[in-house]
């Protein structure tokens, strides 16, 4: 058979020509994407699929023996594909370092980790080293006796609350009060 008619199978021979053109209209269109996006990263995939096709023709080779010969008709189908990265994510934990516990009603929930050698609150014997009772009343022995933190002059407990506070504005200005004019008896031209 002459040279001419003969396909060669490698992608240095022009069998694969139109992938090739594909494949540098696709990376120069990566590239431009990259600089317009302004990103440092890309990539290009090419995927060649290829399918044989298996049937019987008429012999008439003299070579072959049989009525019929076996032919193999490969189909290659090509893609070209680009991809600028761009990161663009958002992403989080939920870490709630509680333990997770089925229920009574079979339901399943977090609470704290509890009754290990770190004591917290949310131990089961906790109400033995004091705590609040039902009515949120502290307890006796639920705190640590330290230095007093002063208070806010207010009214004492021998003070009727009912009297409300007393007013001590006349002790501290003493008989004149305030100087001030009232504006409403300013008449007009009067001067400041």
């Amino acid at each position: 058979m002459k040279e001419e008619y003969v396909k060669k199978l490698d992608f240095d021979s022009d069998t694969f020509e139109q992938m090739k053109v594909d494949m540098n209209f696709v990376l120069q269109r990566l590239l431009g994407n990259m600089l317009e996006k302004g990103t440092n990263e890309g990539s290009m995939t090419i995927k060649i699929d290829v399918t044989m096709i298996r049937e019987f023709i008429p012999n008439y080779d003299p070579d072959v023996e049989g009525e019929s010969r076996e032919v193999s008709k490969p189909q290659f189908k090509h893609k070209v594909t680009s991809a600028v990265k761009i990161n663009d994510e958002k992403s989080g934990k939920y870490d709630t370092e509680m333990e997770l516990v089925l229920n009574e009603n079979g339901i399943y929930e977090l609470r704290p980790i509890a009754n290990t050698q770190q004591r917290t609150i949310f131990d089961s014997d906790f109400g033995q080293y004091g705590g609040t009772n039902e009515d949120n009343i502290i307890d006796e022995g639920t705190y640590i006796e330290g230095t007093a933190t002063p208070l806010l002059p207010g009214p004492s407990d021998e003070e009727d609350p009912e009297d409300g506070i007393e007013d001590i504005t006349d002790e501290l200005l003493g008989d004149e009060g305030y100087d001030y004019e009232d504006p409403e008896d300013k008449k007009e031209g009067d001067e400041e």
